[in-house]
C-alpha cells in the first residue's frame, strides 16, 4: 500500500510516498512560481498523480497540506502567504477535477502529524508544534489529537500579539505586530538590518543579500550583530511559549520548520525567557525540543493524514 502526501508551500511545493511501514520512499519539489494560477496548479498535481500511479499503482490515501486558515470543509479563508489562495474551495475543487477523495488540512498541521506519529512527539500526550520558516505556524496537540477549534483556526501561533502599537497594516489588521512579522523569515532579516547602526563593521548586512543561515552560521562564530540577532529572535520566541505555556499548561514545545535549524543561541534564550517568563507551576517543566523531521516533514505528515484518515 502506497500514501501519497502533497506539501503546497509558500516556495515550493513538494511531495512524495509512504510505504505501509511509514518510510519515505519517493519524493521531489518544485518551485511554486512555476505556476500561474492556481488552477495550472492543481492540473499539474493531478497530471503528476497519475504519472505517480503508473510506477507505484493505486495511492490508498492521498492528503494534502496547505498554509492557511482552513474550513472543516476544506476552504481556504485566507492564505497570507498565497494570496492566490483566498476564498477557495480548495478540497471540492481537487475532488472534482481529479475524481478522488483527499484529506487536506493546514501544513502546519500536517507537519505536527509526522512528529506526533513518527517524530519528536511519538512519545508525548500533549505538546505544541512551532514551524519557523517564511511565516509562523502552529498546532496544539492535545491527548495525541489535534485541537483544530470551533471554527478551525486554532495553533495559528504566528498571530499571537507581540506589539500592539505596531502601526495599523491597513490591508490586513490582523497581522499589525504578531509573531509572523518579528520571527518569519523577513522579520528576522529585518532585525539584523535594523541593527546593522549598532554593529557598522559588521559584514553581513553589506550583503545584498543574506538568509536565515547566513546570520545562523556567522552566530555561532561570534559575528556580534548575528549573536544579538538570534538572541532577539529567541526572546520574541520565548514570549510566544510563555503566552502559549501560561494559556494551556502545555510544556512541551517542537520547534520545526527551516529556520528551527538555526543556532542553539536561539533556543538557549527561547528557553531561558520562557521559563523566566511562565507561571511558577509550569516554568521548570518547559522543553524546547528540536523536530525530528525538517526539510520533508509537511510531505510526511500530508501522507500520513490521509492514511489517518482513511475509510
Amino acid at each position: 500500500m502506497y500514501y501519497l502526501g502533497i506539501d503546497i508551500g509558500a516556495t515550493n511545493l513538494k511531495y512524495g510516498i509512504l510505504d505501509e511501514g511509514n518510510n519515505l520512499i519517493f519524493d521531489d519539489t518544485f518551485k511554486i512560481s512555476l505556476f500561474h494560477s492556481r488552477d495550472s496548479l492543481l492540473d499539474y498535481l493531478i497530471n503528476e498523480i497519475q504519472i505517480l500511479q503508473t510506477r507505484f499503482h493505486e495511492f490508498k490515501t492521498i492528503g494534502i497540506g496547505c498554509p492557511g486558515m482552513i474550513t472543516e470543509e476544506g476552504r481556504i479563508i485566507e492564505s497570507p502567504n498565497i494570496p492566490v489562495f483566498n476564498n477557495f474551495d480548495f478540497k471540492n475543487e481537487f475532488e472534482r477535477k481529479s475524481q478522488r477523495t483527499i484529506a487536506f488540512d493546514n501544513d502546519a498541521n500536517c507537519a505536527a502529524l509526522a512528529e506526533l506519529v513518527i517524530g519528536a512527539g511519538k512519545d508525548l500526550e500533549n505538546f505544541v508544534y512551532i514551524t519557523l520558516g517564511t511565516g509562523v505556524g502552529g498546532t496544539i496537540i492535545i491527548d495525541r489529537k489535534i485541537f483544530h477549534g470551533e471554527h478551525c483556526s486554532a495553533g495559528e501561533i504566528g498571530h499571537i500579539l507581540i506589539n500592539p502599537f505596531d502601526e495599523i497594516n491597513s490591508q490586513h489588521p490582523y497581522r499589525t505586530g504578531v509573531l509572523e512579522e518579528y520571527i518569519g523569515k523577513e522579520g528576522i532579516i529585518r532585525i539584523a538590518r535594523n541593527l546593522a547602526q549598532k554593529y557598522p563593521d559588521s559584514s553581513i548586512v553589506t550583503q545584498d543579500k543574506f538568509d536565515i543561515p547566513d546570520i545562523s552560521n556567522m552566530a555561532d562564530k561570534g559575528e556580534p550583530l548575528c549573536v544579538e540577532t538570534m538572541i532577539i529572535t529567541g526572546n520574541y520566541l520565548g514570549l510566544a511559549i510563555t503566552t502559549i505555556a501560561n494559556l494551556l499548561d502545555i510544556p512541551n514545545f517542537i520547534i520545526g520548520g527551516g529556520i528551527s535549524k538555526s543556532s542553539d543561541i536561539l533556543y538557549n534564550e527561547a528557553l531561558h525567557v520562557a521559563q523566566m517568563r511562565s507561571l511558577p507551576s509550569i516554568a521548570t517543566h518547559i522543553k524546547i525540543i528540536k523536530a525530528q523531521f525538517i526539510e520533508k516533514t509537511g510531505v510526511i505528515g500530508a501522507s500520513l493524514l490521509g492514511k489517518l484518515n482513511e475509510n
